[in-house]
């Protein structure tokens, strides 16, 4: 029977009934017996102009990779299945336990002190992101250690999405085309959805690269970034829409008013946008936060139009808070001190910094007015990863997050994505 994928939506969330083969970076195991925790977020082989500079800072920030004890994260080096498990599992937030236990004959088990790889392995199986081999024994195998291709990878951190992916009308024209029964169906439906974004560095494009090519650290760390944004609570990872996708969320909001905002809608949004990007902080989310500071631009509480805060920074009963000379300093300032909560160190990007508020005028400098040093001696406080973790911090209360969820998901709806 003919099936209409006009306005069918593909279940990618762990459950697609497809062949896996995954792979997993954990840098712990990849090139160095013991690799060094990274202390900043800066590697010296991932330069700011690197083309995934971004994803990687973010995921060495989160603790989902690591580099190596001469200060490099080798973008370039292949990945195998077990490690690839690993970042994916970690990525997507989901749980494992002891009570995870492989089926795997030729996976190693870590023991009680380590859920690497075994654990993670058998906690992959059960969420439906890979799938095993069997041997001409009938044992079942796992093959770890084997490099992972591009097309695998694709599939296995597909699978490891949040919700329901759109299915590509029949017109649309992937890259890769029919290369694959299985991985070239999938593939298609990643790109499709923005998943496969920037995975080509600049001067290339999807096409000019082979699915059967090894995939390497960098290009995991690459997909897995973007599939991040299908991740409902996450704040870390891609918004899957665009800056129109924000004017139109905003647009439809109750008693919506941008007349008083500094610079139009369109090029405000456009500036959360290009600042997520920056610093790996879902563009989505900070726009969300946005509305629900300023009421869907009405203000009315302690902040005035005119002081350039989207975001409330400083702003506590009946205390104004902090004024910016332009939006996008204040923009600036968001995602700054949204990084200030999210990483436990600073990033490498020069705005990552504390600037101070004139007792004269507003902030001129691109930064964060309120990057205090903690009690312990470090800036970043690092304990925040989920919009719910804002609660009490950002703000007093704890649904603080929740409510800034309820906008992000209006947003999702409007964009057609998990």
């Amino acid at each position: 029977m003919p099936i209409s994928f006009a306005h069918m939506r593909l279940r990618c969330t762990r459950s697609l009934g497809f062949l896996a083969l995954v792979v997993a970076v954990s840098a712990a195991l990849l090139l160095s017996p013991s690799p060094a925790q990274a202390q900043t977020a800066g590697f010296a082989d991932v330069p700011a102009t690197h083309p995934y500079h971004v994803q990687i800072e973010t995921m060495a920030q989160l603790k989902i990779i690591q580099g190596f004890n001469d200060g490099t994260f080798r973008p370039d080096q292949p990945v195998t299945r077990q490690q690839f498990v690993k970042m994916a599992i970690e990525s997507m937030r989901v749980a494992v336990g002891e009570e995870d236990v492989s089926r795997f004959v030729d996976v190693e088990k870590s023991g009680a002190g380590s859920f690497f790889p075994d654990n993670y392995i058998a906690a992959a199986e059960r969420e439906k992101i890979v799938t095993g081999y069997v041997r001409a024994d009938g044992k079942p195998i796992f093959k770890p250690h084997d490099a992972v291709t591009l097309a695998q990878l694709i599939t296995m951190a597909t699978r490891a999405s949040y919700g329901s992916l759109v299915v590509p009308p029949a017109s649309y024209k992937s890259a890769w085309g029919n290369f694959d029964p299985v991985h070239g169906i999938i593939a298609r439906v990643a790109q499709y959805n923005g998943l496969l974004r920037e995975l080509a560095p600049p001067g290339k494009t999807l096409k000019s690269m082979s699915p059967w090519s090894k995939a390497t650290r960098g290009q995991a760390a690459a997909v897995l970034f973007n599939i991040m944004g299908t991740d409902p609570d996450a704040l870390n990872g891609r918004f899957l829409g665009d800056s129109t996708d924000l004017v139109k969320m905003f647009r439809a909001g109750p008693y919506s008013n941008d007349d008083k905002f500094s610079v139009p809608l369109e090029t405000l949004a456009k500036m959360y946008v290009n600042y997520g990007k920056r610093f790996g902080i879902r563009a989505d989310m900070a726009w969300a936060q946005m509305i629900h500071e300023t009421g869907y631009g009405q203000y009315g509480g302690d902040v005035a139009p005119e002081q350039n805060n989207m975001a409330g920074i400083g702003a506590t009963g009946g205390i104004p808070g902090h004024s910016f000379q332009t939006a996008e300093l204040g923009v600036i300032a968001q995602y700054v001190h949204l990084a200030w909560y999210i990483y436990p160190e600073h990033m490498s990007d020069p705005y990552c910094v504390r600037v101070e508020q004139p007792v004269d005028g507003p902030i001129t400098q691109p930064g964060d007015p309120r990057h205090f040093v903690q009690p312990n001696g470090k800036v970043h406080p690092g304990n925040v990863r989920v919009v719910q973790d804002l609660s009490g911090k950002w703000a007093p209360g704890a649904t603080y997050g929740d409510s800034i969820k309820k906008y992000v998901e209006k947003i999702v709806r409007s964009v057609g994505y998990w």
